[in-house]
């Protein structure tokens, strides 16, 4: 049987694991606890062993190649399901009776997150989860002042001691009803929606910030008709013919709303998203879990996919 399974170590796992998380060989041996030539030489016997690269070794940043991010969720999921044996081996049922508190964006808390949260479940049933939804600036003082375990969130212009890990880009797209005259194009500009009526979120919310500013770079003003800081509404008053949205690829709405299309634009909005902790507080069991489950249906998410789950 060794000879047809390759000798991929727990050792290994964590090592192309934090590596991917942190980007920087620095800082994952530092995560680790070894020395910065100690990872690389385990992730270069885990590349040798697997037969590919999974990692591209830039000058100041490490970043995933096609193989490393189509590996990474196996070695994440992986990894969980081997804590949570272990843990049941040791306590004789799963995780003990705790709790998570998570502070959100609620872009990633509309589906995204339920959708972790259902895999989670299962997994520990025992576990109470609260959620706290918020705007950018929210987020982050929640997880500097230490109310929540950690934050999914912006992670610009961070106060000191917050931490962001995971980052990813994701990009915006355009929500119509399937009727709009627009609704036949492939692509569509800010140009072209200018005139029309815009649902948003309100205008201190990080999403609206990033949409008016795209537009002004565009010089294009936009309609916004009604707004609202619940993405069931914005879906729901789109989908009845009241306006367009814009919205990030973590919030579209699933495949299978036959009253919606969603559109790409041009040029391109983006936004960055990453998980917000304290440097000086190293997460729970049941916190790093969570994130097991959660990071790879956030990268999906992010690239666009709308069956994440």
């Amino acid at each position: 049987m060794s000879d047809l399974i390759p000798d991929v170590s727990v050792k290994h796992l964590n090592a192309i694991v934090s590596l991917a998380r942190y980007g920087s060989f620095v800082a994952a041996a530092s995560y680790l606890g070894i020395s910065q030539p100690g990872l690389s030489r385990i992730i270069r016997q885990a590349e040798d062993i697997l037969g590919a690269d999974l990692f591209d070794r830039g000058n100041r940043k490490v970043s995933l190649t096609a193989a490393g991010r189509e590996f990474l969720p196996f070695a994440e999921s992986l990894l969980g399901e081997l804590a949570h044996q272990v843990e049941k081996l040791r306590s004789g049922h799963s995780l003990a009776p705790a709790q998570i508190v998570i502070a959100s964006l609620m872009s990633i808390s509309h589906l995204v997150l339920p959708a972790a949260l259902v895999r989670f479940r299962e997994l520990y049933p025992g576990v109470f989860v609260q959620i706290r939804e918020g705007f950018g600036t929210a987020i982050a003082e929640d997880v500097r002042t230490g109310i929540v375990d950690f934050g999914i969130g912006d992670p610009g212009g961070l106060a000191k001691g917050v931490l962001p890990e995971s980052v990813l880009e994701e990009t915006f797209f355009a929500v119509l009803p399937r009727q709009h005259p627009l609704a036949q194009r492939d692509l569509l500009t800010l140009t072209d929606l200018q005139g029309y009526p815009l649902i948003s979120m309100p205008s201190d919310s990080g999403l609206r910030r990033i949409v008016d500013a795209a537009a002004s770079r565009s010089g294009v003003d936009l309609s916004h008709s009604i707004v609202t800081n619940q993405y069931a509404s914005i879906f729901g008053f789109v989908a009845n013919g009241l306006g367009v949205t814009i919205v990030p690829a973590t919030s579209l709405p699933p495949i299978g709303d036959e009253n919606l299309v969603v559109r790409s634009l041009s040029p391109s909005i983006s936004r960055r998203v990453a998980v917000l902790r304290r440097d000086d507080r190293p997460l729970s069991a049941e916190s790093e879990a969570f994130l097991r489950i959660l990071r790879p249906l956030l990268m999906k998410a992010a690239a666009g996919s709308r069956d994440f789950q």
